[in-house]
């Protein structure tokens, strides 16, 4: 009697399992975690640098440098590169398995100056000459476009995170198939550059 409930049980079991896969297969495959897979391929990249303004000396006591300033300041920053997530679209599998990846080009997605990383900063004036706080937060500024500026015009930086989504996307999608049974390849399409 016990040997007839265990395989009663055995059978209910396995008809369940195979109920629920073929209701997955029904629905269609689901692709629909790729924003978080795109999310975990940013490519974050630290940077220390120095931003520095200067103000030439000018006005009618020029020879005493009056007006001359200069500023230093040491900082330290992080640039996220990754693709936008909103361009990238994965396409229902064809009959040979084939999946259809559209994704954009990298680009930077943040630039986060640390704040706390910058110290006291170093300052050289002309006669009657001070540097005001507006100053100061001008040369931050500076520098955390030059930040940007440097991740930017790095096209191996960008190329990297860009191979680096296409890396992650594609095991995704493999991994997706391998759970349900099926062989997925991906065929890259890349998105159009908004003009």
């Amino acid at each position: 009697m016990k040997r007839k409930k265990i395989l009663c049980l055995l059978v209910i079991s396995m008809l369940c399992l195979t109920g629920c896969a073929d209701k997955k297969e029904e629905k269609g495959v689901d692709f629909s975690a790729i924003q978080s897979v795109c999310e975990l391929a940013t490519l974050k990249c630290y940077y220390h640098n120095v931003a520095k303004s200067e103000t030439e000396a000018s006005g009618l006591f020029k020879w005493l440098g009056t007006g001359y300033k200069k500023i230093w300041t040491e900082y330290s920053g992080i640039v996220e590169l990754g693709v936008d997530v909103s361009k990238v679209s994965v396409s229902k599998p064809s009959k040979d398995g084939v999946v259809k990846v559209t994704i954009p080009d990298a680009e930077i997605l943040s630039v986060d100056l640390d704040e706390d990383s910058m110290g006291e900063p170093l300052t050289d004036t002309g006669f009657m000459t001070k540097i005001t706080k507006e100053e100061e937060t001008e040369a931050l500024a500076e520098a955390q476009n030059h930040m940007e500026e440097t991740a930017n015009e790095n096209g191996n930086l960008l190329n990297q995170a860009k191979e680096r989504a296409k890396s992650l996307i594609e095991g995704y999608v493999k991994n997706v198939g391998e759970q349900i049974g099926k062989e997925y390849t991906v065929e890259w399409v890349d998105a159009k550059a908004e003009e």
